[in-house]
């Protein structure tokens, strides 16, 4: 038969809570209508709070009769964090894991007609299930596509081509094509299996078929070969793709056939020289991006995933590392179609500070030693999901074995990094073509661990030239909410391209929901995708563009509602991206802080929060006098929208909504409310230094005496200035701002001149805590102090600078 796949993203009703025994149970008209991708935290205005529980949704889909006895299944490609699938009340599927694709087998349990698809999600943190850390938000939900696929028992598996490029040059390429092959009849089968390249415009290679008997119920990779002649080659400037489509018969009888998009190129990560694509240097240098938006959260469309690309593209830049999971499918498909090389991570993921067991706040590597072999083994199998979905795309130069996993506990650190070398080794033997990468290595050893050293924060000073293939991951530059500031400030001597180090990445395209307050505001753009300052001054540096007018305080008179696109499909993959402006009389934009209504008044289009949404400064959905949100719809005809907002007329748009016709279902829509309850992180006790490993900046430093030897216990070794000028400093980023109560300070060599101790919220401006004199013999002070909100701490020398052995904040 012919292959079918269609997207199922409509017509879903949702319920929080687990409801046992609901799958067996018919439909309850109290459910509330959804669609997908969806998640447990509509809206999402960047609360610090998330629902931590169960949702369940269900669906009716029908099956016809002659699709009875093929191979069906039930494609999902992001659920957070565990699902279980029922169809007709039976359970037909479970996954562990929040970010990588998975099916499940529907063939034996549908029937002809409507069939009842329910799936029980939860986001519990799991102390055996990766993350246990992250600086990020941990919704739950069916937050990307779902797909119904009918195919032949005698078929090509799920993601079952495998295209590698041996040989490439610009004169002639060799292309080799793994097909694995799946048998589900009760008989063993002959297949030929063959495959054409092309690319847009015509076929360009012939792989030559192979025969292969494979037994009944089971299933073998064939091998197909062929070349090509003047290859054109896959570079970011020029992101050529070719299509290899391959086909199984069995008896002269087509029974399935399945495209795979991918492209011709070669690169290799030095340790000396930098980076390589297509034999020329290319200097690598880009920004992280996490996948929640405002509104929306982690329930991005593809469209958005489309616009997030574009929006770095359009700076100039050339790289996305996707922190810290892996990103849907359709992100590395945008990377390949817009020239974005993409560092594609797996979640072994820390974030150091409390080490609380209980919620994203624990030691990245488990504590307890019954919960290590299901911890790794999710490790070992998303890395498995992860390559098999995206092993075909030209885009992707690594696979990252996690991010600052060094955040783990002391006395399983060895354990940690034991993992993280398996994981590299696994990532070698299923794709050979890659080299495997290790980010955020900056501490504990972690970065030799891997074939590319990822280097955060600090990390690009204190592994400067580290004699093996390195990037800086992360590098800072921005912070806050609203337009920010327009010249970015570079830290730890990242303005400098050396010409051993590959590139360096920001920190980061646009800000992010994180459980860690304060976290998420180092963004060139905002929550809303709406561009800061900063976004224009990396375009003016890296393209030569000068930046637009910003806009001024005033009064405004009129409101501009505009939008990306006419038109948006009703399937889920996509969006029409709405931006209301609030205009002065000469119909400039202008800074005027009043409330935007957006309100659909004709169609069935819909906002996270529903038929309307308020876009307001209070909560940063508006500010520079504009605001931005995307509108679906999962019914098809005109959608009208208004803007409205006090003493000024309204502004409205009409767009279309285009998909297969359904009756529109108007007021009886029941759409579901916000989460019923959030949690809060448990309390616990703090057992580590909140200074313990974090990024560290110095006034100056000696060689081997840097300043994040300062921040790690009982290492012997110490910072010293490498100047003994007055004015010396060294302070401690916490990355986030905490309440802090306590600092310690041990001191190398007796103190013989005065030292001072600051604290800062914003890292620009800091407060005096204490001053300390010379003369006291102790080498240690322990400052407690009424508690205080703090992001960084500087311990400084008016006179003359002392050597630092540990700086400890708690």
């Amino acid at each position: 038969m012919i292959r079918e796949q269609r997207f199922i993203n409509d017509d879903w009703t949702f319920a929080f809570g687990e409801h046992p025994g609901a799958e067996g149970e018919p439909p309850s008209p109290d459910w509330f209508d959804i669609g997908l991708p969806h998640s447990f935290d509509l809206p999402d205005f960047r609360e610090q709070r998330f629902y931590v529980g169960h949702g369940c949704y269900r669906r009716t889909i029908e099956v016809r009769p002659e699709w009875l006895g093929q191979w069906m299944a039930l494609e999902f490609l992001g659920v957070f964090q565990i699902a279980e699938v029922f169809v007709n009340g039976r359970l037909v599927g479970r996954h562990e894991g929040g970010y990588t694709p998975f099916t499940v087998d529907i063939s034996d349990v549908a029937r002809a007609g409507a069939n009842e698809v329910f799936v029980r999600v939860d986001n519990l943190w799991n102390p055996r299930l990766a993350p246990r850390a992250g600086d990020y938000s941990f919704a739950g939900g069916i937050y990307r596509d779902v797909s119904l696929i009918v195919a032949d028992r005698v078929r090509i598996d799920w993601y079952g081509i495998d295209v590698t490029t041996p040989e490439v040059s610009r004169e002639r390429a060799t292309v080799a094509a793994a097909v694995e092959v799946v048998n589900d009849e009760p008989r063993p089968v002959e297949v030929s299996v063959a495959a054409v390249v092309a690319d847009p415009a015509r076929t360009v290679a012939a792989l030559a078929p192979v025969r292969r008997t494979i037994p009944a119920r089971s299933r073998a990779v064939i091998d197909l070969e062929g070349a090509v002649d003047r290859p054109l080659l896959w570079h970011p400037d020029h992101p050529h793709r070719y299509k290899l489509t391959a086909s199984v018969s069995v008896e002269g009888t087509a029974r399935d056939s399945q495209r795979a998009e991918f492209g011709f190129r070669w690169f290799e990560f030095t340790a000396d020289q930098g980076f390589f694509l297509n034999g020329e240097h290319l200097d690598l240098h880009g920004a992280n991006v996490h996948q929640n938006r405002g509104g929306w959260g982690d329930a991005g469309t593809r469209s958005s995933i489309r616009r997030d690309i574009a929006m770095i593209k359009d700076l100039g830049m050339n790289i996305i590392r996707g922190s810290h999971y892996p990103h849907h499918p359709y992100f590395a498909e945008e990377c390949d179609r817009q020239g974005m090389l993409f560092w594609s991570e797996l979640h072994f993921w820390g974030i150091g500070g409390e080490d609380v067991e209980g919620y994203w706040f624990a030691s990245a590597y488990p504590v307890d030693p019954a919960d290590e072999p299901e911890f790794e083994e999710s490790l070992r199998r998303a890395l498995r999901e992860m390559i098999r979905v995206h092993r075909n795309h030209p885009s992707i130069v690594t696979w990252s074995i996690g991010n600052e996993a060094f955040f783990s506990d002391d006395r399983v650190i060895d354990k940690a990094k034991a993992l993280t070398a398996e994981l590299v080794a696994l990532s070698h033997e299923l794709d050979p073509t890659r080299p495997a990468a290790v980010g955020g290595a900056q501490r504990k050893g972690f970065d030799v661990l891997g074939d590319i050293a990822g280097y955060n924060g600090d990390g690009a000073e204190l592994f400067h030239d580290p004699g093996m293939p390195s990037v800086v991951s992360e590098y800072h530059g921005v912070r806050g909410q609203g337009p920010g500031e327009y010249e970015v400030e570079w830290e730890h001597g990242v303005e400098v391209d050396y010409p051993w180090r590959s590139g360096k990445i920001f920190w980061c395209a646009f800000h992010y929901k994180s459980i860690a307050d304060g976290a998420g505001l180092q963004g060139l753009a905002d929550y809303w995708r709406m561009p800061r300052k900063p976004y224009y001054w990396y375009r003016e540096k890296l393209r030569g563009i000068a930046p637009p007018d910003f806009p001024e305080p005033g009064t405004a008179v009129a409101l501009r509602l505009t939008a990306d696109t006419d038109t948006m499909p009703t399937d889920g993959t996509g969006d029409a991206r709405l931006t209301v402006e609030l205009l002065d009389e000469h119909g400039a934009r202008v800074v005027d802080d009043r409330p935007v209504v957006l309100t659909v008044v004709e169609g069935e289009g819909l906002f996270p929060s529903g038929r309307s949404i308020t876009l307001d400064p209070g909560n940063h959905s508006l500010w520079g006098g504009a605001g931005a949100i995307e509108l679906r719809s999962y019914t098809p005809g005109p959608q009208r929208v208004r803007a409205s907002a006090e003493g000024l007329a309204a502004a409205e748009l009409l767009l279309s909504a285009t998909g297969p016709a359904k009756p529109a279902r108007g007021l009886a829509r029941r759409l579901a409310p916000p989460a019923p309850y959030a949690t809060e992180p448990p309390a616990g006790r703090r057992r580590a230094s909140l200074a313990a490993y974090r990024p560290v900046q110095v006034s100056s430093a000696e060689p081997r005496h840097e300043g994040g030897n300062a921040t790690i216990s009982g290492s012997g070794t110490f910072w010293r200035a490498a100047r003994r000028d007055p004015g010396e400093w060294i302070t401690a980023d916490l990355e986030f701002p905490y309440e802090i109560s306590r600092v310690e300070i041990v001191f190398a060599e007796t103190p013989a001149h005065p030292w001072a101790v600051e604290t800062s919220v914003d890292g620009r401006a800091f407060e005096p805590l204490h001053r300390g004199d010379p003369g006291a013999e102790a080498l240690s002070a322990y400052l407690e102090f009424p508690a205080r909100t703090a992001r960084r701490v500087r311990l400084s020398f008016p006179e003359k600078p002392i050597d630092v052995e540990e700086l400890r904040v708690y």
